[in-house]
């Protein structure tokens, strides 16, 4: 299915089942099918599943209009709007979360968040030591634009999402140097201040092997505000709901129950 944005982009997305509306939200370079292990799992607890594909990524439309997290964050609010989601939940992932933070600070209408492996601020300074590997406001940009040899994975992907996702990036390849232009906007954001101050529960998720955050920022997070909790996820890298999703799937299991609560 299609979905046009305000600014006439067609974004790809895939509705699941009924029920509990959870919107999933993949990162840079992501597609909707990272959350291939979840669907299915969602739907058993009676929500209905919205994946989909930024501009520029997966199926949706190519573009190189609006690439920055404020537009995004807008496509995925005039995707709940054209959807009318009552109380959605959001699970982003990686700069997916970014989006969700960014959503936090813009409209009240979210039931609850998941940020799955995402620093609020991406940036290093000497008041914040959790940002992305060791970038900083002078050295991002060249670090970014060269290879990194980083395994993003601790052990791979699991088999039934490693068969799916390269099956979509086969057929929809990312270009990486066309979206730089996203990725600076994502480096240099800071949602320290809409998270810190959320009014809705938030459950930060973090690997304890991520090679790119220090996972002790959730629980720096954490501290700083009652609704905000963190999950330390063991023997898994950033791609955690894709790494070990039976893992990932009992917590989001918890996560989804204590959302319907509140």
């Amino acid at each position: 299915m299609e979905f046009i944005t305000n600014d006439g982009i067609k974004l790809n997305f895939h509705s699941f089942g009924t029920g509990q509306p959870v919107v999933l939200v993949a990162g840079f370079g992501g597609y909707q099918e990272i959350w291939h292990a979840q669907v299915e799992y969602l739907v058993g607890m009676h929500c209905r599943v919205i994946t989909y594909d930024h501009r520029n990524h997966g199926q949706s439309q190519r573009t190189d209009q609006n690439l920055t997290i404020e537009q995004l964050t807008t496509d995925l609010a005039d995707l709940i709007d054209y959807l009318q989601l009552q109380k959605p939940i959001l699970i982003g992932h990686s700069m997916g979360a970014s989006i969700c933070y960014a959503y936090l600070s813009k409209y009240s209408n979210a039931s609850s968040v998941m940020a799955v492996d995402q620093s609020p601020k991406m940036l290093n300074d000497p008041d914040w030591k959790f940002g992305f590997e060791d970038i900083n406001s002078k050295n991002f940009q060249q670090k970014l634009t060269q290879p990194n040899n980083v395994h993003e994975t601790l052990h791979g992907l699991d088999s039934q999402v490693f068969t799916v996702l390269n099956q979509a990036k086969s057929e929809f390849p990312f270009d990486r140097k066309s979206n730089h232009t996203l990725l600076f906007d994502h480096i240099q954001q800071d949602w320290r201040t809409s998270l810190f101050n959320t009014k809705i529960p938030v459950t930060l998720v973090v690997a304890k092997q991520s090679p790119y955050f220090d996972f002790h920022f959730g629980e720096f997070c954490q501290q700083k505000n009652s609704l905000i909790t963190s999950v330390t996820m063991n023997n898994c890298g950033h791609d955690i709901m894709a790494e070990i999703p039976d893992e990932f799937n009992q917590t989001l299991r918890h996560f989804i129950f204590s959302s319907q609560r509140n």
